[in-house]
């Protein structure tokens, strides 16, 4: 479970830790400020836990807290890594990249590695046996990431090569 902090704009008014949207609920309209005004606007930060990156990636703020919870929260991995892909490199908004999760292929591992077992499952049968020890994998992957094919990125520790980047 992750923890949040809920940072009044109001200089007058006490933040407070949340974990769930009804926690936050219940305590944001609950919350005054010094002078007994009720308080509105709130800057959402995250403070631990798991999923930091996509959360950031996402733009999660008060306008959209409740997509956190009610939706991105319970993705699948494969899923967050694929928005958090959308969102912090291919700048798609949150409810654009939610609407195209699916149509990003993913693959774990270095750009190269994703590159040379592409072209081996696609191409190698094509080839000539004696020809085979001369082809360079890493320039083929140099092109394919040159090309826009190909994406490598880091996610929470883990390196991803996106393989169908120039088609989303």
């Amino acid at each position: 479970m992750s923890t949040f902090f809920a940072q009044p704009y109001s200089l007058d008014a006490v933040g407070f830790y949340f974990e769930t949207l009804e926690s936050y609920t219940e305590n944001s309209e609950n919350l005054l400020d010094a002078f007994g005004n009720s308080v509105e606007e709130f800057e959402i930060q995250f403070i631990d836990g798991d999923n930091c990156e996509l959360f950031s990636a996402c733009g999660i703020n008060q306008a959209n807290l409740n997509r956190w919870f009610e939706t991105i929260a319970d993705l699948a991995e494969h899923e967050k890594t694929a928005l958090y892909y959308l969102c912090s490199v291919s700048g798609y908004n949150l409810e654009n990249a939610l609407d195209k999760l699916e149509d990003v292929n993913l693959s774990e591992g270095s750009l190269k590695d994703v590159a040379e077992n592409l072209f081996d499952e696609f191409y190698l049968n094509d080839v000539p046996e004696s020809v085979r020890a001369y082809i360079n994998y890493e320039k083929y992957a140099r092109d394919c990431e040159m090309g826009g094919d190909l994406y490598e990125f880091d996610f929470e520790g883990t390196t991803w090569t996106c393989t169908n980047a120039s088609s989303i």
